[in-house]
């Protein structure tokens, strides 16, 4: 292997060399160093920076893909009387154990996975019980899972946050998910126009469903998704002294995703008493744009293309510990 690639070099490259003016070689070595001592390489060999955010971005990208990392929990022996242990990657029916007296069923898609922790957070020191139930790509609105790939397996949860809350009967049920790209959700409306939508008279009927069994239910804004993934793209403008301030989300880019979904949620909590509806673009919008990372340290607040980092959890954590203290002083929780 090395004789034959030293032959191709010697063919291809040294024989034609020797054979060509010594003058242009001069000038071909000299643009060579030219090109190589120049600050960053005339823009085509990349300088590399040493900043702290790099190597950080990189890991939230890393991480991203690491469930049971973030998840941590062990498998619910009562939530697995309701649906059984399932197969697919990324899904769980298990809970945590606290030292207070809230319990709380925390659902959804894959965007429930990497909020526990903000959950867990809020609900710090005031929770008995944190039940979590999630399977990526499904709806906690199972009639709307019909369009899912098969390979999602999301047939084996119909009819099952009625039943776990029916069994379980937590004080909170706390819903998020991603509704964009749901063919059911994807027309525009208005508030007004959501009033009279088939899309939230089903949405009424489900939360109809599991108010009977729960004390409060909370609806956390449904997420946007972009076309880059952040974490990576801020990882490589550092890595070559490059500005990040593209590295943001146009606001009428997020309404246009959400708002669809979102005002036909808020149509349906109108006549449902127990529902709370979590508004979190504030946290992440000012007037006409989105951040997509922290502004000082550079670290993104997503680690992927939708999904939030530790550091976009974190922002979640005040108005959830808000809305979720302001339900607890309403109640005295149940005894066993």
């Amino acid at each position: 292997m090395i004789f034959l690639i030293s032959t191709l070099q010697y063919e291809l490259f040294e024989k034609r060399l020797l054979q060509t003016k010594r003058w242009i070689v001069g000038a071909l070595f000299i643009g060579i160093l030219i090109l190589v001592s120049s600050p960053q390489g005339l823009g085509i060999f990349t300088k590399i920076s040493n900043h702290p955010a790099i190597a950080l971005n990189e890991q939230i990208a890393e991480n991203c893909k690491e469930n049971d990392r973030v998840v941590q929990c062990r498998w619910d022996s009562e939530m697995l009387q309701v649906a059984k242990k399932p197969t697919a990657d990324g899904a769980y029916f298990c809970s945590y154990d606290g030292p207070g007296d809230v319990t709380a069923l925390f659902t959804g898609n894959s965007f429930a996975l990497r909020q526990i922790v903000g959950v867990k957070k809020a609900l710090q020191k005031h929770y008995k019980k944190i039940y979590l139930a999630a399977r990526p790509a499904c709806l906690v609105f199972e009639d709307f899972n019909d369009s899912l790939d098969k390979q999602w397996q999301c047939d084996e949860l119909y009819n099952k946050t009625a039943e776990f809350v029916a069994k379980l009967n937590p004080d909170f049920l706390i819903i998020t998910q991603m509704l964009a790209g749901n063919p059911k959700f994807a027309s525009p409306v208005t508030l007004e126009q959501a009033r009279n939508d088939e899309t939230t008279r089903i949405l009424a009927e489900h939360l109809k469903v599991l108010s009977a069994y729960v004390k409060n239910i909370f609806i956390i804004e449904p997420h946007p998704k972009f076309n880059y993934h952040p974490a990576s793209k801020l990882a490589q403008l550092l890595s070559q002294d490059k500005p990040t301030d593209d590295v943001v989300q146009n606001y009428e880019d997020w309404k246009t995703q959400i708002d669809p979904a979102w005002n036909r949620l808020l149509a349906a909590m109108e006549t449902c008493p127990k529902c709370v509806p979590i508004q979190i673009r504030d946290l992440f919008c000012q007037n006409d744009t989105c951040d997509l990372y922290e502004p000082e340290t550079k670290l993104s607040l997503y680690c992927d293309a939708a999904h939030f980092s530790p550091h976009g959890v974190q922002r979640l954590v005040p108005i959830l510990r808000e809305k979720f203290f302001e339900a607890i002083k309403n109640f005295v929780p149940q005894n066993d």
